[in-house]
């Protein structure tokens, strides 16, 4: 027996074919078209994602030996993005993308007229432009006739299961990027929609992720190149499926995925959620898991500083970005632990957890005549272990858990250089997931929980194989790390938020002004 998962991602489309033990039976990837409008605004066009993943589902099928031995298919997608629907099933209007902006002053007004602590306890998310609300009340705004007449709003994994099976449903997991979803009630919060004047009829259906929504029809399924009795089963939202897929899905478990970002996520108790979480500028939602919520945050400066660093003083090699990255971890290597008192501060994109501080900047401290470039590459990556921590430590503080192992997932994962800096600096085990795409992996185990191939969530776990490097922390760098973090770096950010706003002061006026009137 096998099951589908297909992963609806910004860059790509991703589908794989899994058996019961998790190998991967066949995969294919699509890039995903997006529509640019300027440099903030993108749309989707949701008949484009049907039409690619009836591709990728056909290509599947025709990669895999035996199609005939395909249960179910689930889907994980990017969160907040959705499309008003006509009676018929239609799209109204393209798809705003989750990372748009066109909303973000819709959302600063509406901030003014709610309590936004009050928001944040119901639906675990501060508001902000990103949300499915923001889009909605957007389309409402400026799209008021075809809001009116729509017959309902499908986030694009919901669309696509409309297409399937003529059903209107979510999971938990995506209603909860939506911010009209009440976490701790698992339901659609009347209260929000009133204070948003939403439609609560034009939201879907809310269920677990893992429930079964349905077969395809035969004639459909036919033409995709499956066999009848094809169930669909709900996935989730993208981020909380790779982080199943690798073990997220008991309290204390926790994820660290490594990418352009770094993100911790845990599971945690929802009465838990307090003023605490608000001011450390986490997320909190339904995971995947029937059950669970589940706890996120990070920092939004990883892998994108490594890049900024290549592409600003390796730009004169001419070889592939892969090799000067090689090049840099081995530069790194050459530097002791602490290199040689050069400390990095790497909020080139500001700070997210636990500050939310978007106007906090880099910095390069304690350099001397007697440093080299190898020192400030590994300060660089010692920064992002340190920074890791603080994050870290505000999850201990919040969930009251000590995390004494931490599986970490995505690109930067492979660095092993990197991740045995964060086990030195957090003096855990670090356990990496060498399993690839983990998101649609999640989606297919979803599927197979779904279809009863396996009859729960452990046994999925239990049954699925998995490849894992441990990396232990090292007792001679731990040692530096922890005077380093306890007598400078813990508090690092607080002792340069002067400086950034005498900076903000200098160089952007209107900014500073800005951050006055609002603090004030």
């Amino acid at each position: 027996m096998f099951t589908i998962g297909i992963d609806i991602g910004t860059t790509n489309i991703k589908g794989i074919v899994i058996n019961p033990e998790g190998k991967k039976i066949a995969y294919v990837s699509r890039p995903t078209r997006i529509h640019y409008k300027g440099t903030e605004i993108a749309d989707f066009y949701p008949d484009e994602i049907w039409q690619d993943i009836k591709t990728i589902i056909s290509q599947l099928c025709s990669l895999c030996r035996h199609p005939e031995k395909i249960r179910g298919i689930a889907f994980a997608s990017f969160g907040e993005a959705g499309v008003l629907i006509d009676k018929k099933g239609k799209p109204m209007a393209p798809s705003i993308a989750w990372f748009d902006h066109r909303s973000n002053e819709i959302m600063e007004a509406w901030k003014k007229e709610v309590d936004e602590y009050e928001i944040f306890q119901i639906t675990g998310l501060r508001i902000g432009g990103v949300s499915s609300l923001a889009k909605i009340l957007w389309e409402k705004r400026n799209l008021l006739k075809i809001y009116q007449t729509a017959e309902k709003w499908l986030f694009i994994p919901s669309y696509i299961i409309n297409k399937l099976t003529g059903k209107y449903i979510t999971d938990y997991s995506m209603a909860s990027r939506s911010m009209l979803f009440d976490i701790h009630k698992r339901v659609w919060s009347e209260k929000i929609c009133r204070l948003a004047d939403v439609r609560l009829d034009l939201l879907p259906k809310a269920e677990p992720s893992a429930t079964p929504v349905g077969e395809i029809p035969r004639r459909l399924a036919s033409s995709l190149g499956l066999p009848g009795h094809v169930v669909v089963v709900l996935g989730g939202h993208d981020h909380p499926c790779g982080a199943f897929s690798t073990g997220l899905r008991r309290k204390g478990d926790i994820v660290n995925s490594i990418g352009t970002v770094d993100v911790l996520y845990s599971i945690i108790d929802p009465a838990m959620i307090d003023q605490g979480f608000f001011d450390a500028a986490v997320s909190c939602g339904c995971h995947v898991v029937e059950g669970q919520t589940y706890l996120i945050g990070g920092t939004l400066t990883a892998g994108i500083m490594v890049d900024w660093f290549i592409d600003n003083f390796y730009k004169h090699m001419e070889t592939e970005k892969e090799k000067i990255y090689d090049l840099l971890v081995k530069d790194a290597c050459n530097s002791p632990a602490g290199s040689n008192g050069v400390v990095v501060l790497p909020h080139l994109r500001g700070s997210y957890t636990p500050h939310k501080d978007p106007m906090s900047k880099g910095a390069i401290l304690g350099l001397r005549t007697t440093h080299t470039y190898k020192d400030i590459i590994r300060a660089m990556f010692e920064g992002l272990a340190l920074e890791f921590r603080v994050i870290l430590d505000k999850y201990i503080e919040l969930a009251g858990y000590t995390y004494p192992e931490v599986k970490c997932i995505g690109g930067g994962s492979k660095n092993r250089f990197w991740i045995q800096l964060k086990a030195d600096v957090t003096e855990r085990k670090m356990i990496i997931d060498k399993i690839q795409e983990h998101t649609s992996l999640g989606a297919a185990i979803l599927a197979g929980i779904g279809t009863g191939i396996y009859r729960n969530v452990d046994e999925a776990f239990e049954v699925t194989k998995r490849e894992e490097e441990l990396i232990y922390p090292r007792a001679e760098n731990s040692e530096v790390y922890k005077r380093l973090y306890d007598t400078l770096y813990r508090d690092l950010y607080g002792r340069l938020i002067g400086i950034n706003q005498d900076i903000e002061k200098v160089f952007k006026p209107e900014s500073y002004t800005k951050i006055n009137e609002k603090s004030g």
